[in-house]
This record gives structure tokens, sequence and C-alpha cells, in this order.
């Protein structure tokens, strides 16, 4: 073998940087391990994610049917109080016309009593001449 100093340069060369790779690589697994122990925890904490969403989903399902039977509900109560309301419109124009019908039956009352008033005078007048016409007869024998 011939002993050429430049060779035993580049050789040393080349194993320094054989070496060098080796710990790049070595350094570069490492990294690469690191990464897989932290991507299996991301995806751990996706999968603990995905399955709050899917019960929060299942919980908003719950609540969104419970606020549909509550607006069906209240579609039925406007419906039943619109009837109510109907119904008291109704009994206040009666209760308008009962009114209206006792204003009457009052004012015939008035008037009865105004007439009986007026008969008890014409009985008293006729009761004072009959008592003035049996004073004036003779005395019975």
């Amino acid at each position: 073998m011939t002993s050429d100093p430049g060779m035993s340069r580049r050789v040393t060369r080349l194993e320094n940087d054989t070496e060098s790779i080796y710990e790049l690589i070595t350094e570069v697994r490492s990294t690469q391990d690191e990464h897989t122990r932290r991507l299996d925890g991301v995806e751990s904490t996706v999968t603990e994610v995905r399955s709050t969403l899917d019960e929060h989903t299942r919980r908003l399902d719950g609540v969104e049917s419970t606020l549909t039977e509550v607006r069906s509900t209240l579609d039925e109560h406007t419906r039943r109080l619109d009837g109510v309301e109907s119904t008291l419109t109704e009994v206040r124009s009666t209760q308008g016309e009962h009114t209206r019908r006792l204003d009457g039956l009052g004012n015939t009352v008035t008037e009865v009593r105004s007439t009986q008033g007026e008969h008890t005078h014409r009985f008293d007048r006729l009761e004072n001449t009959l008592n003035e016409v049996v004073r004036r007869l003779p005395p019975a024998p």
C-alpha cells in the first residue's frame, strides 16, 4: 500500500464524517421517537375531544328535542289562550247586554214605585174622604 499522507488524512476525515453522520442519525432517531410519543399524546387527546364532541352532540340533540316539545306545548297553549280570550270577549259582550237590560228594569222599577206612590196618595185622599163621610153620618139608632 502506498503511503500517501493525504490519503490517511482523507480516511480519517471520512471516518470522522461517518461517525458524525451516525451521531446525527442517532439524534434524528431520538427526536423522531420523542415526536412519536408526543403525536401519540396528541392523537389520544384528539380522540378524547372527538368523544366529548360526540357526547355534546347527543346532549344537544336531547336539548333540541326538548325545545321542540316545549315549542309545541307553547303553540298549544297559545291556541287555548286564543279560545279563552274569544270566550271572554263573548262574556263581556253578554255582560254589557245584561247591564243594559238591568238598567231598563231599574227604570221600570222606578216608574212602578212612582206610580205606587201616586196610588198611595190617591188612596190616602179616598180614605180621608171616606172618614169625613163616615163622620158626617148620623149616629146609628
